[in-house]
């Protein structure tokens, strides 16, 4: 839930009654539908099947270089980042 303040922020800035953002994502699609939207905008990739095998590939090649789970987790958020992949849609 989102900090009265922000959401009346945003409303204002968007020209709506506050109470009408309450009921914003209580449908999954919405949510979803605006991310996809939003990342096509932005000219951010959803993850497609290639750019999955690519950050397996990459991970692999770091694993092979660090054994430490936090900097791996890092450097595969890095890379994901680089590539304007979005790692994870609902």
């Amino acid at each position: 839930m989102a900090p009265p303040v922000a959401v009346a922020r945003l409303a204002g800035q968007l020209g709506v009654d506050p109470g009408k953002l309450r009921a914003y994502g209580r449908r999954a699609k919405t949510w979803t539908d605006h991310l996809r939207l939003v990342a096509r905008y932005l000219g951010w990739l959803l993850p497609t099947s290639l750019a999955l095998k690519e950050l397996d590939e990459f991970s692999l090649a770091r694993a092979m270089e660090h054994d430490s789970p936090t900097l791996l987790f890092r450097l595969g958020c890095e890379y994901l980042l680089s590539a304007k992949v979005i790692g994870w849609v609902r």
